[in-house]
């Protein structure tokens, strides 16, 4: 142990009495915190500080008049990369932008073509066409500007899908909004009471249509039994008696036209009796003053026998003329009109006679008779207007029909004639019922079809009857009107996501600081074999032996890496101020890993001399891909994803971040004590291994220097 510090103090000694000795000393103690440094500031905020990174924007976008809609996406995305200083945009025609990526002057370009925005609504024609932007990357000027430009380009297609999505949603919630209130504002109740009107009026026409297919339906079930009631004998009974029946058919129509012309006679006598009648009658009434009392009442008597003669034939005529009108196939207004007007001159003589037997029981005096004198005026002037209105309407519309009718007779008879000379009536009548058959089941088949649809009819007025209060509807008005205007901003980006950091980290910087920090420390390691000896000179003639040096001069390097590593975690917290929740354990870890390194990599080169060093530069490449400190280690190459569980730097840098950005149970305690496993692998490799590979590697030395060039 005496021999051990007596190398450490003269190492010291040597150094700090020799200003050569102190310039290289402080060289080696900064040098690796340097490394740290720089690369933790270079890389601070490198994504917060894309504002100076020159994008080509070429915008040739024309816009498009879709339903009377102005849109002008490409105008839409230059007013908002405007408004983003996140990059430096230029904008540029297409020939400018596209130079300027070749050349290297911008790192990207994004065109939007003349097209864009027609292409967008396209999606409403048959002949849709896919809307793109075009990327242009130059990839050979930086490999991590490609990664942030692609981003970009990310963003804006973002950007467009949402502002157009908005747009058409909005257009959408505006009509949709106008028909609601239209609807609820109508005079009707609404659109859904429409409907419901509209179905009550189907239903409506399906039973009319049900009526006339059941009368047509009894109308075939009497057709059916034409063969049963028209039998061989029937049949020929009814040929056997067709003369007879022409002869009565020709009888009907002599007897119709007797009957017209009787009637029509009956009517004008019947009119002329009641006009002279009344005249006499009023005359008489006029006289009545002057006659005697008796010869008045016996007058009166007369009359009123008169009157009671007339209005019996009124009765009879009144009652021929509604059997003619029943008879006709189709009733006369006219002739329904005159027969109203006979029926009030009628009731109103019956009245007059009532009256007259009342003045002749009573000896009624000349007011009552005055009365009755101005009713037969009224009566009179009424029998004259029935008698013109006969004359011009009536009579001539009663010969037509008559006519008609008188036709139509002798139709029948020709046809009765015909069904009496053919023969072929039994298979003629056969021939109808087979057809009724069809007929028959086709009836049946459309009345099941109407059931049917009457049944769905009333299904369905079930369900809109129930639509106004159904979930469907609360939630499209809920749309159109309590959230209008959030249903584009909803459509666009349904969801949103609501970020909790844990662990969080400030910025880049302090995400590389475990790295670089890792990395300076095993520099600095190394820098110490590279410059400092790990072999005492003279050591046999001092009297040291090899055991002595290795713990004495290996005390001098122990002393080295300290320095360097309270150096490198003292500059990480108050230089670069980067973050870290747990500062003291930050400086610990960073001692503690420095004289690890510092043991390990000593023992190598004290064991195998150059090769050692050359041992530690290849662990050094090997770990900046394998340790997990840049890339995560799930995305690197199945190699370095198996050595990562056993290569020292994956321990210092999982321990430096529970300092930088907080603990999780005993996590940095056991990093810390894995990584001290390299403490006894070094101490193999000084005392043990050292010893067993002296002679090959003191040849290996004799060798390299007869080269004269290492």
């Amino acid at each position: 142990m005496k021999n051990v510090l007596k190398i450490y103090i003269n190492d010291l000694k040597k150094i700090f009495t020799n200003s050569m000795a102190i310039i290289l000393a402080v060289g080696i103690l900064v040098l690796p915190s340097l490394y740290a440094w720089f690369n933790i500031y270079a890389n601070h905020d490198p994504y917060g500080s894309t504002g100076q990174m020159q994008i080509a924007v070429i915008i040739e976008d024309e816009g498009y008049t879709f339903k009377n809609i102005e849109i002008n996406v490409g105008e839409e995305v230059r007013k908002s990369l405007e408004a983003n200083d996140l990059i430096d945009w230029q904008f540029l025609s297409k020939d400018e932008g596209i130079e300027g990526v070749k050349s290297g002057k911008y790192y990207a370009a994004i065109e939007i073509p003349a097209t864009f925005s027609e292409s967008l609504t396209s999606i409403t024609t048959s002949d849709f066409k896919r809307p793109e932007i075009t990327y242009y990357a130059n990839e050979k000027k930086n490999a991590i500007a490609t990664k942030i430009t692609d981003k970009v380009v990310q963003t804006i297609q973002t950007q467009v899908n949402e502002s157009f999505i908005t747009t058409i949603i909005d257009i959408i919630n505006s009509l949709l909004k106008t028909v609601i209130e239209e609807a609820n504002d109508s005079p009707d109740g609404g659109a859904v009471n429409t409907i419901l009107n509209q179905i009550d009026a189907a239903k409506e026409s399906v039973k009319s249509i049900r009526s006339t297919v059941e009368a047509f339906s009894s109308i075939i079930k009497i057709t059916k039994n034409i063969e049963s009631t028209f039998s061989n004998e029937r049949v020929k009974k009814l040929l056997d008696d067709t003369n007879g029946t022409i002869k009565s058919t020709n009888e009907l129509i002599s007897l119709t036209k007797n009957m017209v012309s009787s009637i029509t006679s009956s009517l004008d006598s019947a009119l002329d009796e009641s006009h002279s009648e009344a005249t006499e009658l009023i005359a008489t009434i006029d006289k009545i003053d002057s006659l005697s009392s008796g010869d008045a009442a016996a007058a009166l008597q007369n009359f009123k026998k008169v009157i009671d003669q007339q209005t019996g034939k009124y009765d009879v005529l009144l009652s021929s003329l509604n059997q003619i009108n029943g008879a006709l196939p189709v009733k006369l207004s006219s002739l329904s009109s005159l027969a109203d007007d006979l029926s009030g001159i009628n009731d109103s003589l019956k009245s007059i006679s009532s009256t007259l037997d009342s003045a002749t029981n009573s000896k009624a005096g000349k007011n009552a008779l005055r009365q009755i004198s101005s009713e037969l005026k009224n009566i009179d002037g009424s029998v004259t207007k029935v008698k013109q209105q006969y004359k011009d309407t009536v009579k001539p519309a009663l010969d037509n029909n008559m006519t008609y009718l008188v036709g139509v007779l002798s139709d029948i008879s020709s046809i009765i004639d015909a069904i009496g000379t053919n023969e072929d009536v039994p298979t003629l009548i056969k021939t109808i019922d087979d057809s009724v058959d069809s007929g028959a089941d086709m009836i049946n088949s459309f009345m099941s079809l109407l059931d049917g649809c009457e049944k769905q009819l009333d299904d369905l007025y079930k369900k809109i009857n129930k639509l106004s209060d159904s979930e469907l509807v609360n939630m499209i008005y809920n749309l159109t009107f309590n959230n209008s205007d959030k249903l584009g901003e909803f459509a666009a980006c349904p969801v949103i996501i609501n970020t909790k950091k844990i662990y969080a980290i400030d910025n880049y910087g302090s995400a590389m600081a475990p790295f670089y920090s890792t990395l300076a420390v095993w520099v600095g390691a190394v820098i110490l074999v590279a410059i400092m000896k790990t072999k005492v000179r003279h050591r046999k003639t001092l009297g040291y032996t090899q055991t002595q040096e290795y713990f004495g001069r290996g005390m001098t390097f122990l002393t080295f890496s300290v320095v360097q590593g309270l150096i490198i975690c003292l500059g990480d917290l108050f230089v670069l101020k980067m973050q870290c929740y747990h500062p003291l354990m930050f400086v610990l870890a960073g001692i503690c890993a420095s004289m690890i390194f510092t043991v390990f990599i000593y023992s190598l080169v004290y064991a195998f001399e150059d090769i050692g060093k050359a041992i530690a530069v290849i662990l050094l490449v090997l770990q900046i891909g394998g340790s997990g400190g840049t890339f995560p280690i799930d995305v690197t190459p199945k190699f370095f994803q198996t050595i990562h569980p056993y290569l020292p730097f994956t321990f210092l840098v999982n321990a430096f971040r529970e300092c930088v950005c907080g603990t999780w149970g005993n996590d940095y305690m056991i990093d810390l004590l894995k990584l001290s496993t390299y403490i006894p692998i070094g101490l193999i490799f000084g005392l043990v291994i050292s010893k067993a590979v002296r002679k090959p590697i003191s040849f290996f030395g004799k060798k390299l220097k007869e080269t004269e060039i290492l």
